[in-house]
């Protein structure tokens, strides 16, 4: 047996006996993402094609992430009531036709209600895809599938840059046609994958609800709640990675913007290395120690850039944030499984995928505020304090969830 098959073999291994349902939507993810990352060319679309003034560049992007916010409840919330390929698939169509439009030479106006549609389609994808990748799983296999489908993910969105800054040099609208056309291209893979290998439908929770109708709405789970409250605490940290950090590294460390690149480009790294490895291990080190240590690491990496000068601690600070969103992302997925069993799974992953989402709507306005008023440095324990009292705020409310 060659080097090269013993290889493949042992990186293979931790993925067989999966459900058939996780490869085909990992795969989906994969082709869903690699199209060129549409939305991040939208801005300098509207700048260089209708000279917008920033003000209303800044509204019609948040027509998009107001679209995501919601459309992650409703998506999450309809998968309880019809089949979740059907409804991943048709927001797929949906998604690759209203993308696709934002090619055409339309007036101002008409991006406005386009915008909140195509979010509303990217943003309902979300719980169902998660879902068709976990919920076929036995509780101890989620970790690893959530890992395959976060590598998928990242590969995909790596993929993305480069051919989203290679199209974008003929013009934007055709970063927008190929963004349109993978989610199309996922669609169609999906609707054959299904019918070839006669996946069975998953079971929709809300039969399960129905028979739990004081326990069943995450509205009146009191743990859960507290859980998200947390996640809201820790995702105003998380998301400054892509705004104040730039800001800091190019003021303070007098860094190039090909840094940010950098520094993005060894976080997708290191998640398709290491994603698996850290999801196979969150279950023997415990989900609420997992859970812990993941939230320290995302509000302690930012606290690095105050120890010290220059690129070293640039990428110091992106390690350890990585660590954390490692950590995280294998933990909150299964412990999210584990408390909405026999719950209303949808509104369950509904709210988790629109906490996600919503971030977009207050945490880069709230991390500028703050760095402008406080400075770097100050921003930067604040996003440790964040990262303890999301600790002490979630610590509670896991130990019910996990009980």
């Amino acid at each position: 047996m060659s080097v090269f098959h013993r290889l493949s073999r042992s990186l293979l291994a931790p993925f067989r006996g999966l459900p058939a349902s996780v490869y085909i939507q990992s795969l989906a993810t994969l082709i869903n993402t690699m199209g060129g990352i549409a939305k991040l060319f939208l801005p300098l679309y509207f700048l260089e094609r209708y000279h917008l003034p920033y003000g209303q560049i800044g509204l019609l992007m948040g027509c998009y992430g107001l679209g995501c916010f919601a459309g992650a409840y409703a998506g999450g919330a309809l998968s309880d009531r019809m089949d979740a390929r059907r409804l991943c698939g048709m927001l797929l169509l949906a998604s690759g036709v209203l993308t696709i439009s934002l090619a055409l030479p339309l007036p101002v106006w008409a991006f406005i209600p386009l915008l909140l549609l195509t979010g509303l389609a990217d943003g309902g994808f979300r719980p169902g895809n998660m879902r068709l990748v976990l919920e076929p799983c036995a509780p101890a296999m989620r970790p690893t599938a959530q890992g395959l489908h976060r590598v998928a993910f990242n590969l995909g969105t790596s993929l993305a840059g480069i051919s989203g800054g290679l199209l974008a040099v003929y013009g934007y609208q055709w970063v927008f046609v190929a963004q349109g056309s993978s989610s199309l291209l996922a669609c169609v893979w999906m609707g054959w994958a299904y019918r070839r290998y006669r996946v069975a439908a998953v079971t929709a929770g809300k039969s399960a609800a129905d028979h739990n109708p004081e326990g069943g709405s995450p509205w009146r789970d009191a743990a859960f709640l507290q859980f998200i409250a947390g996640q809201l605490l820790i995702l105003t940290v998380f998301d400054q990675m892509y705004g104040t950090l730039g800001i800091f590294l190019r003021e303070h460390y007098q860094l190039g913007p090909q840094w940010i690149g950098y520094l993005f480009t060894l976080n997708g790294l290191l998640v398709v290395a290491l994603q698996v490895p850290v999801a196979l291990r969150v279950s023997s080190w415990g989900l609420a120690r997992s859970s812990h240590l993941g939230v320290l690491c995302i509000g302690g990496s930012f606290a690095v850039l105050n120890a010290g000068h220059g690129a070293p601690w640039a990428l110091l600070a992106m390690l350890v944030l990585t660590l954390g969103e490692l950590l995280l992302s294998p933990t909150w997925s299964a412990i999210l499984m584990q408390r909405s069993e026999g719950r209303q799974r949808g509104r369950y992953l509904g709210v988790y995928a629109a906490t996600w989402s919503g971030r977009t709507l207050y945490a880069p306005a709230l991390g500028t505020w703050a760095y402008g008023q406080f400075g770097g440095a100050t921003l930067w324990w604040l996003c440790a304090l964040f990262g303890v009292l999301t600790v002490l705020l979630q610590a509670p409310a896991l130990r019910r969830m996990l009980q």
